[in-house]
């Protein structure tokens, strides 16, 4: 009886130990730097590209790696902290902007735009899932025209509140 006692806590200390483990890399707003953040959503964006998959009724064929734009970061840095101080959470901007004009007013000339946010997830990890389980969120995501990504987050005032904003691009080309 002792000896399955013992080899029971052993079982659970290792279950524990490798769910610990598993947790730690995830890329967790707070315990890491944004920049390792950001480019852990621009490693599973692009691992979730590589693959086909559906987004609710539509197919996605594999599509390619997505480059990471400055001014894509810095349209989707803006419009989080923005959210973030302001406390609201939309794609239209308290100053009444779109997603498009954002991204024109960092100096990204594109011919094709689009942006994902999302509220409260707090991890890269967990946000990217939540996007890829929604429809809309994850034809973004695979949208083979798109050919750049940037990502910005920002955190609020109060639990969960933690914003997030994906802006993709295919820039216009000479």
């Amino acid at each position: 009886m002792k000896e399955k006692s013992t080899k029971l806590r052993l079982a659970m200390l290792i279950a524990i130990a490798l769910t610990s483990g598993a947790m730690a890399r995830d890329a967790v707003v707070g315990r890491e730097s944004g920049s390792a953040i950001r480019a852990r959503v621009v490693d599973l964006v692009n691992d979730a590209r590589s693959k086909a998959r559906r987004c609710g009724s539509e197919r996605f064929a594999a599509a390619p790696p997505l480059g990471v734009s400055r001014k894509l970061d810095e349209a989707a840095a803006g419009h989080a902290r923005s959210m973030a101080r302001k406390n609201f959470f939309d794609h239209r901007g308290r100053d009444g902007s779109q997603p498009r004009d954002r991204v024109l007013r960092t100096g990204y000339e594109f011919r094709l735009t689009g942006e994902n946010i999302a509220l409260g997830p707090e991890s890269a990890e967990e946000v990217v899932a939540g996007w890829l389980a929604s429809p809309g969120h994850c034809a973004n995501i695979m949208e083979p025209r798109f050919r750049e990504i940037g990502v910005g987050l920002a955190t609020g005032r109060g639990r969960g509140k933690i914003y997030w904003v994906q802006n993709f691009g295919a820039p216009r080309t000479g």
